[in-house]
């Protein structure tokens, strides 16, 4: 009877342990929205045909896909400051309150910096002008920092940037990417690895 109690016991143990195992592990699909940290852009606005003004806004960069080709889609957004605000009304004759505080722009394309590598997984965008309210504010090329990491939780930012990690890596030693590319993209559709 000893015997038959200790059994029980066992295999009650076992059976509980196996399903805290299986919840543990069965973690609920998300989409991941990746966003890297506000660093700190000089763009130029131009107050006339000779001068320009250096607008200090901080700028980030959200993820939305990653390409084939070695780069990612993703969405900028620009913080601008007051006083570069009261400059661009001032510049355009509009009044201030329809100066935005921060500007967003899809379909920006940024890519993995030359030789970049752990710690900082550094990210390039080219180039470009935008309009704020009629005023053109030109970007020189940006650039993004992600921290490196080697790991984290499915699903969460520390993932994504152990996912950036890998690709960064394998650029550097000319290995394939396709796999991480997929997962990144697999992340940001909120689907598993099945």
């Amino acid at each position: 009877m000893n015997t038959k109690l200790t059994r029980i016991v066992l295999t009650t143990i076992f059976l509980l342990g196996a399903a805290v195992a299986a919840f543990a592990q069965n973690v609920t699909p998300k989409p991941v929205v990746y966003t890297t940290g506000a660093k700190l852009t000089v763009a130029k606005l131009k107050t006339s045909e000779t001068e320009t003004y250096d607008v200090r806004g901080k700028i980030t960069f959200t993820v939305t896909a990653a390409n084939s080709d070695d780069t990612i889609a993703g969405t900028i957004n620009y913080t601008i400051p007051d006083d570069a605000r009261q400059k661009i009304a001032a510049v355009t004759g509009k009044p201030l309150n329809s100066v935005p505080s921060s500007i967003t722009r899809k379909d920006v394309v940024a890519g993995f910096q030359k030789a970049t590598a752990p710690p900082i997984i550094n990210l390039e965008i080219s180039p470009m002008d935008v309009d704020i309210v009629g005023a053109k504010v030109h970007f020189n090329r940006i650039v993004l920092d992600v921290s490196a990491k080697d790991g984290g939780a499915k699903f969460s930012n520390d993932e994504m940037e152990a996912l950036f990690t890998v690709w960064a890596r394998q650029i550097l030693n000319g290995r394939s990417r396709r796999g991480v590319i997929a997962a990144m993209n697999r992340r940001i559709a909120g689907e598993d690895d099945n």
